[in-house]
């Protein structure tokens, strides 16, 4: 912003006090105008975020159905594999047992979140607004690493198959170990499948959708 001296030589109070008035409409305007350019550069980045921030939301939103449905999967298959520990801790006949410990969660993304805290665009939004997206990434960001410790102490049920050793060949105190863990996890996963759940019908709530669906519990009667 320029502002120069008037060209012609000032000869009265009269024309002294026009050019000040000159110059004060000037800076008037001319803040008002970059005021306005602000004000529409923060309301495009505000609606942006909004747009980017609900689409991930979307996305997070059908990632954990998908989680939910693959931890019911994972139930169902520790449930069994506590079964065939039993199983071959009895030394039941038959040489088809087989275990599997096989984890699977998509991590909710936030590079959204990341992008609108980055740029900015969270100091323009309500103050309520911006702590509601604020809780919800935070919820996301646990799961994420709860995941990896639950994924990582299903995991490591599978050492004392990787002894050498036929199944029907593990010493006793293994197939106790296997058990005992194998329970852990079972209501370890049963637990974390609830938080996912509850993550979910947090996503509704924030996209406006209908949270009314009917939830199954599904650790009731988790041996059945």
């Amino acid at each position: 912003m320029d502002i120069h001296a008037p060209h012609q030589p000032v000869h009265s109070w009269r024309d002294f006090f026009t050019h000040i008035v000159i110059i004060t409409i000037g800076l008037f305007l001319a803040l008002m105008l970059e005021a306005g350019v602000d004000w529409l550069h923060h309301k495009h980045i505000v609606r942006e975020a909004r747009e980017n921030i609900h689409t991930e939301l979307e996305s997070n939103h059908k990632a954990m159905q998908q989680n939910i449905a693959d931890l019911s999967t994972n139930l169902d298959q520790m449930k069994t594999n506590i079964r065939t520990i039993n199983l071959l801790r009895s030394h039941s006949p038959g040489k088809n047992f087989s275990l599997s410990y096989n984890m699977r969660f998509s991590n909710p993304s936030e590079a959204a979140w990341r992008t609108a805290r980055d740029t900015g665009a969270l100091a323009y939004m309500p103050y309520s607004e911006v702590q509601g997206y604020a809780d919800l990434y935070a919820i996301q960001s646990d799961l994420n690493q709860q995941a990896n410790v639950v994924g990582q102490h299903e995991f490591a049920l599978l050492a004392p198959t990787q002894m050498g050793l036929d199944f029907e060949h593990l010493p006793p105190a293994e197939f106790d170990t296997m058990l005992h863990g194998s329970a852990g996890s079972l209501l370890e996963i049963c637990a974390f499948r609830q938080q996912v759940e509850e993550l979910d019908q947090l996503y509704d709530a924030q996209l406006g959708a209908d949270t009314k669906n009917a939830k199954i519990d599904p650790c009731s009667n988790l041996m059945q």
